[in-house]
C-alpha cells in the first residue's frame, strides 16, 4: 500500500470483502463533506485509505495493527491520538492534523 501523501510504501495485512469506489485523483463527495484518497494498493490500484478534506476523519481499508512490516502503519495510531487531542473539548490549539494536509 502506498501512502499518497508521503509516497511511503507500507507492507500490510489485508482481507477485502468490499472496496471503496472512489477516484484515485481529486476529491469525491461523501455525506460528511468532500474526501480524497490517501492510500492505494499498488498491486491492484484499490482504494486503501480516505480522509475528509475539511474534517478530522480518516480511515484505511487494511489492518494497521497487524504490523505486517516493521510497524509500517504505526503512524496511523499516532495520527488518530493527535486528532482526538486536537478536537477534545476545551482544546484551543490549531487544527494541524487533518490527514493529508500536513504530510503526516
Amino acid at each position: 500500500v502506498q501512502d499518497r501523501t508521503t509516497g511511503k510504501v507500507e507492507i500490510t495485512s489485508q482481507n477485502h470483502g468490499f472496496a471503496v469506489d472512489a477516484p484515485l485523483d481529486g476529491t469525491f463527495e461523501t455525506p460528511y463533506g468532500d474526501a480524497h484518497v490517501t492510500h492505494v494498493g499498488l498491486n491492484d490500484q484499490v482504494v486503501e485509505g480516505v480522509a475528509l478534506v475539511d474534517g478530522p476523519a480518516f480511515s484505511v481499508q487494511y489492518h494497521p495493527e497487524a504490523a505486517a512490516g516493521p510497524h509500517d502503519a504505526a503512524y496511523l495510531f499516532d495520527r488518530f491520538v493527535q486528532l482526538m487531542a486536537d478536537h477534545a473539548p476545551g482544546h484551543t490549539g490549531s487544527d494541524s492534523t487533518t490527514p493529508g494536509k500536513d504530510g503526516a
